[in-house]
């Protein structure tokens, strides 16, 4: 089995196809269709980063016959410069030819190849002012991010090409872009273009109170963590396809690490996949793969691809002001998001609830953790990495990055196992680790003692000594 086709199977970057998974039934495939079919429709899809949101609409957009036109929103943009980025990123040529494979006729405006592109856009929009070349380009396309545009200078060209505009990570605009921008949708609406919005679930509200005309016209998708069967169909699919025996064992206990991200899933897969000879005498293809053959194959991914969140998580652990607290309190934080069951956003009474869970001598103030949690936006911007996002107004606490978990995870784990002396913090989350059915055998720690079982619905499971 070649390298080559291995990435086919479990991608470690970019859209899967070979395990691409509907998830949820295919729900967020027809909703997303339905939404982009409606003409005058925003469609907001929410979620954390890296839960296939950007796989998710470039497996529908092409379906409807129309090719994504990208705004990639950053602290840098304003609303003078955010429509060009539009600009900037128009690819006539491929338009052209996507068109072509659509069967629709572009020819006639852009020209076969895409060649009267510039030149027609410079028609439809006369007050641009374009530069062309002799060869009908434009000269440089640096002219538009010095251009006044409006969102009614691009209602001409997605009505007349097959194109789909799609803003990735609004949230992260400053809010007087972000008012400026939303109140000139509603001419989107109006002229009955549809627009898909990537933000996080706890930004999503934004929209409606910069612009209240959007209320009914805007239709929320929330991509929240994958469920645990859903992940296991990706390792099933992959292991299938590449003759690799796999048993419920092996599939959950992959789901369960990942911590609900299919791009950890499809990293675990493949580096465990391309460690074996995957040809067909090969006795890696005969064998029957538990847990505990995989579990190394965690750890990897964990040191291969996320390292460079240990000085950010020592640096989240020590806090300010390490030296005069009395308590560690961001350590019970993170580690709050670790236990099971994971989520990526807690309230704050799911976060004192967890932490008292897992103080086993003496419990943490509620001030200390009050005084955290005010102190953890200014701590993160002296880092100048923002992991975790504190809304005092809903009092919850979001990961940000939700691989940042993972990392925390397996960090956990490794540090226990390694007889680190962290208090009782890591002993006693492992104690209550131990009590899901979901975490097997493997993961517990060898030097834990001896294991004492119940049964229940999925099997043995160890339970608390």
């Amino acid at each position: 089995m070649s390298r080559l086709v291995l990435n086919e199977v479990f991608p470690t970057v970019g859209k899967p196809t070979v395990t691409y998974i509907e998830r949820d039934d295919g729900a967020p495939e027809r909703k997303l269709t339905a939404s982009l079919q409606t003409p005058g429709q925003i469609c907001m899809l929410t979620g954390p980063s890296k839960l296939g949101k950007t796989s998710l609409y470039q497996q529908v957009v092409p379906t409807l016959k129309r090719e994504p036109l990208v705004i990639r929103c950053s602290g840098k943009l304003d609303h003078r410069n955010f429509w060009a980025t539009a600009l900037e990123r128009l690819d006539f040529s491929r338009l052209a030819e996507r068109g072509n494979a659509w069967g629709l006729r572009t020819e006639a405006s852009i020209g076969t190849s895409g060649e009267s592109g510039w030149k027609w856009l410079s028609t439809i929009m006369p007050t641009l002012n374009l530069k062309l070349g002799a060869d009908g380009n434009i000269s440089n396309k640096r002219h538009f991010a010095q251009a006044e545009l409006s969102a009614s200078h691009l209602i001409p060209l997605l009505k007349e090409m097959p194109l789909q505009l799609i803003v990735e990570d609004f949230h992260y605009l400053d809010v007087e872009v972000k008012r400026e921008i939303f109140q000139q949708w509603k001419s989107f609406v109006d002229e009955g273009i549809s627009v898909l919005v990537f933000s996080t679930a706890h930004h999503s509200n934004e929209l409606f109170s910069a612009n209240a005309d959007l209320s009914g016209r805007t239709r929320v998708l929330d991509l929240g963590q994958w469920r645990s069967d859903d992940l296991a169909k990706i390792v099933k699919v992959g292991f299938d396809y590449l003759g690799i025996k796999n048993g419920e064992a092996i599939r959950q206990y992959v789901a369960t690490e990942s911590v609900g991200v299919p791009i950890i899933t499809q990293q675990i897969c493949f580096d465990f996949a391309s460690r074996l000879d995957l040809s067909r005498s090969s006795n890696d293809v005969r064998k029957n793969y538990h847990p505990t053959h995989i579990k190394e194959n965690v750890r990897n991914v964990a040191k291969e691809f996320y390292s460079g969140f240990e000085r950010d998580y020592e640096r989240l652990v020590e806090g300010p002001r390490s030296r005069a607290r009395k308590h560690d309190t961001y350590g019970m934080i993170l580690s709050a998001f670790v236990m099971d069951p994971i989520k990526f956003s807690l309230s704050k009474s799911e976060l004192v609830e967890r932490i008292n869970q897992l103080s086993t001598k003496e419990a943490i103030p509620i001030a200390s953790i009050n005084s955290a949690l005010k102190a953890l936006s200014s701590h993160q911007k002296r880092m100048a990495k923002t992991l975790l996002e504190w809304q005092p107004t809903r009092e919850m606490l979001h990961i940000i990055e939700p691989t940042f978990v993972y990392y925390l995870r397996q960090r956990v784990q490794e540090n226990h196992e390694a007889g680190d002396e962290q208090g009782d913090l890591l002993h006693s989350l492992f104690d209550k680790m131990a009590q899901v059915p979901y975490i097997r055998e493997s993961v517990i720690p060898r030097h834990a003692g001896p294991r004492i079982t119940q049964t229940g619905p999925r099997g043995p499971y160890p339970v608390k000594r």
